[in-house]
């Protein structure tokens, strides 16, 4: 059964209102110690047609915040905030991720999974995923295909 956007489905009696959305973030890198052992990341996407009005409208943006942990391994974890039209997601990496060389050697690529840890506004009691699909380049600017699967209610 496909759902609309935002649509409301009952689980146990309560209403359930599911949310999807896949966003291209841009921003840049920050090395928040000397060691360069936490990384802060701030990037912003611009909000495409077709989304919920909790999503954002078309043309709005969208904000991404993170602190990135390395860890001595190379991988890294990370916790952050999604800030949507509609509220704020909290999250974090429920497993390890790594960031690789790509067949461009001035680009690093990486992916992370992350669980939405909680939310505000109409995401207050959310639960769900975010994935990131990102690159760093050499200057540390950061673009990532970030898609989200938010479960409300």
């Amino acid at each position: 059964m496909i759902r609309k956007r935002g649509s409301q489905k009952k689980v146990c009696g309560n209403p359930m209102s599911v949310y999807r959305y896949h966003l291209q973030f841009e921003g840049k890198v920050s090395p928040q110690d000397e060691m360069g052992e936490q990384m802060g990341i701030e990037a912003e996407a611009k909000v495409g047609p077709g989304l919920d009005a909790a999503i954002g409208a078309e043309g709005a943006q969208a904000k991404f915040e993170c602190l990135v942990m390395n860890n001595m391994d190379g991988s890294f974890t990370l916790q952050g905030e999604v800030i949507l039209a509609g509220g704020l997601l909290a999250i974090s990496t429920y497993r390890p991720s790594s960031l690789e060389e790509s067949p461009d050697p001035a680009i690093q690529r990486g992916t992370a999974e992350c669980r939405i840890d909680s939310g505000t506004g109409s995401f207050s009691g959310a639960d769900g995923t975010v994935t990131l699909n990102f690159t760093v380049n050499e200057d540390a600017r950061f673009t990532d295909l970030q898609t989200g699967l938010i479960f409300v209610g």
